[in-house]
């Protein structure tokens, strides 16, 4: 049974931790190294602690357990690393640019994939290939769903309309 009201403080856990996140990258007099390795030092403490927490309660994403707190948020800021380090720390801007068209509408991405099926979108284009693809015809329906979603954002990231909460 699904226990939402005692996962519920998880889910603010996990919001302050990403806010704590936007708080080292928006830190001014810190040098991007410091950042960087910031980031990297608190995303590992995090995934090794909640993997040790998670011998006496489980990792469970369902329930949204306090040690899968610590992992996912941890892994997020492994990636957030990750991708300072890619993008503003190495400077390769050029080839993110898709990135930035999800990024800024990233709520209506979410909401489009949870309440819109495109399905059948990719069923009417590529319905003749079902046969000859296989099981990895459900492969290309989901791809065709994730292009439409795109197409969507870029649409709206051109008209500079973004979604605000």
């Amino acid at each position: 049974r699904y226990t939402w009201i005692l996962s519920s403080p998880n889910f603010g856990v996990t919001v302050l931790t990403g806010t704590f996140a936007g708080y080292i990258l928006q830190e001014k007099t810190w040098k991007p190294a410091r950042k960087l390795t910031w980031l990297v030092i608190i995303g590992a403490s995090m995934v090794i602690i909640g993997w040790i927490w998670g011998i006496w309660h489980p990792v469970i994403k369902k329930l949204w357990t306090s040690s899968m707190v610590l992992v996912s948020s941890g892994y997020c800021f492994l990636l957030m690393a990750l991708f300072y380090y890619v993008i503003d720390y190495k400077g390769w801007k050029k080839q993110t640019g898709w990135l930035k068209v999800y990024g800024m509408n990233s709520i209506v991405a979410y909401m489009l994939t949870m309440c819109v099926n495109f399905s059948c979108i990719g069923h009417s284009l590529f319905h003749g290939l079902e046969q000859y693809m296989g099981a990895y015809y459900q492969v290309l329906i989901t791809a065709s769903n994730a292009v439409m979603v795109y197409l969507i954002l870029w649409w709206m990231y051109k008209r500079q309309l973004f979604l605000r909460v």
